[in-house]
């Protein structure tokens, strides 16, 4: 019983710092942005209107849905084996790709430039961490492991349907 208390609390520390993470990044710095600088009224249902909520809605259920994935299935900060499965099979950093997509379509939905040029610095910043931190670590850790699956599967744009193995 033991066993199982322990991954439900591993469960729930991991869904809650990577769900506050995402608020941080994705609701509460766009909102101090946006209360700062307003953007253009959104109340007209113009093309990038709906096309920002659009990206907004898929970037929000495409991070809880990876943060899941991630907590799921490598239940721990650290997980002893490659996270590959679920939306992981779809893009290798789906956790950024989603908070990027979000970003986005709230620059796009409010019509702030402000929050497009943060969308922008923020995935600059996620790239650099990504190739010059995270993925070198990675082939270090997994070896041969992780290198058929970046060779397989894309660092940024989601291949739109999963092949099962990679």
């Amino acid at each position: 019983m033991a066993t199982r208390h322990s991954k439900l609390q591993i469960l729930f520390v991991l869904l809650a710092f990577r769900l506050m993470v995402g608020f941080i990044v994705a609701g509460w710095s766009p909102y101090s942005i946006l209360s700062a600088h307003p953007g253009r009224p959104i109340a007209e249902l113009a093309p990038i209107t709906l096309a920002g909520a659009f990206l907004i809605v898929a970037g929000a259920f495409g991070y809880i849905w990876c943060a899941w994935d991630f907590a799921m299935i490598g239940l721990s900060f650290g997980p002893p084996l490659l996270v590959a499965r679920g939306t992981y099979a779809f893009v290798r950093h789906p956790m950024y790709f989603s908070l990027i997509l979000t970003l986005f379509g709230e620059g796009l939905f409010f019509k702030s430039w402000r929050v497009l040029a943060y969308a922008c610095v923020c995935w600059l910043i996620a790239h650099t961490f990504v190739t010059l931190y995270e993925e070198p670590h990675m082939v270090k850790k997994w070896g041969s492991v992780y290198e058929r699956y970046s060779a397989k599967v894309p660092r940024w744009i989601p291949r739109m349907h999963n092949t099962g193995s990679w």
